[in-house]
């Protein structure tokens, strides 16, 4: 056993998974597997609080901003990318598909979705807060949001709502015209997705047409 968890040195947890509860508690090698992701507990002077030099985390920018552009940057969801990605990833795949063969895909045009990636995300997030800001006073998992926490009023939120939109498209008037039509009706969309949820339990049906 102990040559078993010596060959494990280091790891974490999930690599100790089919090993007994046992056997992974009596041995001090062991424990040494259970501690937290990114822990440095193990290093002697080391400073578990601090994050490495040149780590990065969509979260920390959104805490560094200054105090009064936070709630914005919260109501657009920029501390939680993982939808943004998940909006400009096909974009790029797209992208990638469209470029010569043996050539690398059009920056100009990554800049571009990428772009209106974090602005239409932003958008959404922003009209699906404006939508429920009364039910999201009364849920612990949302009552912290800019507009149920009242850090952003409702007006300030449509001044945000128009400003995100008007960027978008500066954005969409840089592609063709098949693009602009199809993104002008993708509008609606954004905007009913909010209110789907109130009908009906298939509102990712609504969301993945986007």
């Amino acid at each position: 056993m102990a040559a078993l968890l010596s060959r494990f040195r280091g790891s974490r947890c999930l690599n100790l998974g089919f090993l007994p509860r046992a056997a992974s508690v009596r041995s001090p090698l062991a424990a040494l597997c259970f501690l937290p992701r990114g822990s440095n507990s193990s290093r002697p002077g080391s400073d578990p609080a601090r994050r490495p030099l040149g780590s990065f985390s969509a979260a920390g920018l959104v805490s560094a901003a200054p105090g009064w552009v936070q709630p914005y940057l919260r109501l657009m969801r920029l501390d939680k990318p993982i939808g943004t990605w998940l909006l400009y990833l096909p974009c790029t795949w797209s992208i990638g598909l469209a470029a010569e063969p043996g050539c690398l895909p059009d920056w100009y045009m990554l800049s571009l979705f990428g772009t209106g990636a974090v602005l239409m995300r932003g958008a959404g997030c922003t009209i699906n807060d404006m939508w429920d800001r009364d039910y999201d006073k009364k849920v612990t998992r949302t009552a912290n949001r800019p507009i149920a926490a009242g850090e952003v009023s409702t007006f300030q939120s449509f001044g945000f709502l128009g400003g995100q939109l008007s960027l978008a498209l500066c954005v969409l008037m840089c592609l063709n015209y098949y693009s602009i039509a199809l993104g002008a009706a993708s509008l609606s969309l954004v905007v009913t997705y909010p209110l789907m949820k109130r009908i009906t339990y298939w509102t990712q049906l609504v969301l993945g047409k986007n």
